[in-house]
């Protein structure tokens, strides 16, 4: 009877454990997934400060100070797509099946960024207003391959 019930708590215990594993990878899931958004909301928040110095002639030393911001996120940005991080998410199942791809479209935004940089100090808005619209279709390469469209 004694090795029944031993048997008994270690089958609990045991599920006990896989439930407590499964809650962990789904707060870790959801987690992952916020710092993807946070990451790229700070990364919209940098492209509208560029175009707001773009509008009124601002300061372009502003532009090579978010073209860095942008740099640093994207940085962060490619490494937040662990395996099993494909559950609600934008992001498509290609940035997972397709990862070469994907790395290689995070390279092109991060070369967008130095051209806008460079662009950035240069302060020649012309230029500056070129480099932005590049690293626009940049970014909007990148979410046409590896991002779900808005159901508006």
């Amino acid at each position: 009877m004694r090795k029944k019930a031993l048997i008994a708590v270690v089958v609990a215990a045991l599920a006990s454990g896989a439930m407590v594993a499964d809650m962990t990878m789904a707060l870790a899931q959801t987690d992952i997934v916020k710092e993807r958004q946070e990451n790229r909301k700070q990364t919209g928040a940098a492209m509208r400060a560029i175009k707001g110095v773009i509008d009124s002639k601002g300061d372009p030393k502003i532009v090579v100070q978010q073209a860095a911001k942008m740099k640093e996120l994207e940085a962060a940005f490619v490494k937040m797509f662990p395996p099993g991080s494909d559950k609600n998410t934008k992001a498509l199942p290609t940035v997972w099946s397709d990862s070469a791809g994907f790395q290689a479209a995070s390279k092109e935004a991060d070369a967008a960024y130095d051209k806008l940089a460079v662009a950035g100090g240069s302060g020649n808005f012309a230029e500056i207003t070129a480099a932005f619209q590049a690293t626009g279709k940049a970014c909007g390469a990148c979410h046409q391959k590896f991002r779900a469209k808005e159901n508006n």
